[in-house]
């Protein structure tokens, strides 16, 4: 079910995927509500909340003809979001809003207006703050704009917290992700999607700003999770290695399965327990990824090597690692 669904002279569609996050939902929308920023359609997705969600979803559509809600059975972020993208209509700019983080005031206008000066640009990104009961973290980019091949080093390396996955700190021209969907189902969503974003696009721009609170350690929260399983990640890239049967583009994404895989074999190394239970599946795609290309995306010498080992011999690279991390701590 669609509430509030009218044309409108709204230029920035703004997607927010909404589940089980009753007590922080009205910070969420208020703080897209009062943007300076006023051509905005909200399209707020209730993907089967079982709480008040919905219900908060509905008061602001009563009251703003900007916020248009989308009712419809849980299928999961990926899910949610692609049925906001289905709404997305003639407005020129998308971005995305997790529904339990805030932004800061000001940021949409200062991205459009980015976007309408520069026309060469495909995405505007902007700095987040991470917001966890312990503590606050900035993260604040420097003013730059990265071309199409920058962009994607940066990406695939996994090492910038700014040319990073996330879709809640971007916003796009429509015609840059028209057509792109979210894996439906699979977490970690954000990496594929931002590959294939960054493949399409020619310039991308950066703020120096804070223009997302992104709260962090939330209960229930999908990130909430020790060491989680991402072995559906490693899935998609593989998909869009396939779909897009490109030397140049398999070697980006197979260069970044290869640095998220280093990350997560890390974690592993560290649990007994869990390399135990999943250790075998990974060890098996990584010899997978093994077989292709492998990119140097590091500026350290050292970094490059100890990556490329990893690549060219996973199961020995580990076993090591495993051996240093059990003697500094016995």
């Amino acid at each position: 079910m669609v509430s509030n669904l009218h044309p409108t002279d709204a230029t920035l569609a703004v997607i927010v995927a909404v589940y089980k996050v009753e007590p922080y939902l009205r910070a969420c929308i208020e703080s897209i509500l009062t943007q300076s920023y006023r051509a905005l359609r909200v399209i707020l997705v209730d993907d089967g909340s079982p709480d008040s969600c919905g219900a908060i979803c509905e008061e602001y559509a009563a009251t703003d003809p900007r916020v248009h809600v989308i009712h419809k059975e849980n299928g999961g972020l990926s899910d949610a979001r692609n049925a906001g993208l289905a709404l997305v209509g003639d407005c020129p700019y998308v971005t995305f809003v997790d529904s339990d983080d805030w932004l800061e005031e000001g940021i949409y206008e200062a991205c459009i207006s980015t976007l309408e000066r520069h026309p060469e640009l495909d995405l505007v990104g902007y700095g987040h703050r991470r917001v966890s009961p312990e503590q606050v973290e900035e993260v604040v980019p420097e003013a730059r704009t990265y071309s199409h091949e920058e962009a994607l080093q940066h990406y695939v390396s996994m090492t910038s917290p700014i040319v990073a996955p996330p879709v809640w700190a971007k916003v796009y021209r429509r015609e840059l992700v028209e057509g792109l969907t979210f894996f439906k189902g699979h977490k970690w969503e954000d990496v594929p999607y931002t590959l294939e974003v960054l493949w399409r696009s020619t310039a991308y721009a950066l703020l120096p700003r804070v223009g997302v609170n992104y709260r962090i350690q939330r209960p229930g929260a999908i990130t909430d999770v020790t060491i989680p399983d991402r072995e559906t990640l490693f899935e998609d890239l593989e998909v869009l290695i396939q779909r897009y049967n490109d030397p140049t583009f398999t070697a980006l994404a197979n260069t970044l399965a290869v640095n998220c895989l280093w990350r997560h074999m890390k974690l592993l190394v560290k649990s007994p327990g869990a390399y135990a239970e999943h250790g075998k599946k990974y060890l098996k795609i990584a010899q997978r990824l093994s077989q292709r290309p492998y990119l140097n995306t590091f500026r350290s010498r050292s970094r490059w090597w100890k990556y490329r080992l990893f690549h060219r011999m996973p199961r020995a690279f580990l076993g090591v690692q495993s051996l240093l991390y059990r003697i500094a701590h016995h």
